[in-house]
């Protein structure tokens, strides 16, 4: 089993290479470490965490919290923010950008761990809801395309189209849609077949009999 991967972003140095070594001791991949949001969005799109550690806040221009909300709007990926603050204005400014957790400094091996785990798999069941969504979007929008009047010949079946083409049935359903069909016989339709063939058997014994000389016996 892979090892979960972790980008460290801190402003000192210090609790930088303090939390890369605790994560390390964790059983965690330390896939990198930046000083500040620009250093971090770059590290990130080269290597694809798995979760972020992120200082609230950084000394550039690229704020934590800035730089927290393109990792996880743009590369999708779980932030969770580091501080030594627990103020009523912090909280409120990391609340503000969704974050998948915060951690107090000096940071517990424990606490970081818990945190860590709860967010990749908080994480994993997001993305698999996204995706659960956006296949029933699709799937709704393919019942929407069939919904309405649909004009189909009372004779053959066929259905016509909005650009007042004719088709069979299935293919107009088959390009509408992932539904595909098979085709057969159902029971009633299998009877009135078998009896039509019997009489046409019937009636071609029947003329056989008529066309053929008689013989007659001395």
């Amino acid at each position: 089993m892979s090892k979960t991967r972790v980008l460290v972003v801190e402003t000192e140095p210090n609790i930088s290479a303090e939390l890369e070594g605790c994560l390390q001791r964790l059983g965690y991949a330390v896939t990198g470490r930046a000083e500040n949001g620009e250093a971090a969005i770059r590290h990130a799109e080269d290597s694809r965490p798995d979760v972020v550690l992120m200082d609230i806040r950084l000394d550039d221009s690229a704020r934590g919290t800035d730089a927290s909300s393109y990792l996880q709007k743009e590369l999708k990926l779980p932030v969770i923010y580091l501080s030594g603050n627990s103020s009523d204005t912090t909280l409120s400014r990391a609340r503000d950008t969704g974050p998948f957790g915060l951690i107090l400094i000096p940071v517990a091996e424990r606490e970081l761990k818990v945190a860590i785990e709860m967010a990749v798999f908080r994480h994993r069941m997001e993305t698999e809801r996204e995706e659960l969504i956006q296949q029933l979007q699709s799937a709704l929008a393919q019942v929407k395309a069939l919904s309405g009047l649909l004009p189909i010949c009372a004779q053959c079946k066929k259905v016509r189209d909005d650009g007042g083409y004719w088709s069979q049935v299935e293919a107009y359903i088959e390009q509408r849609t992932e539904a595909r069909f098979s085709h057969g016989l159902c029971p009633v339709c299998f009877e009135t077949a078998l009896a039509h063939h019997r009489a046409e058997a019937r009636e071609k014994r029947h003329r056989i009999k008529m066309t053929s000389p008689t013989i007659f016996k001395s």
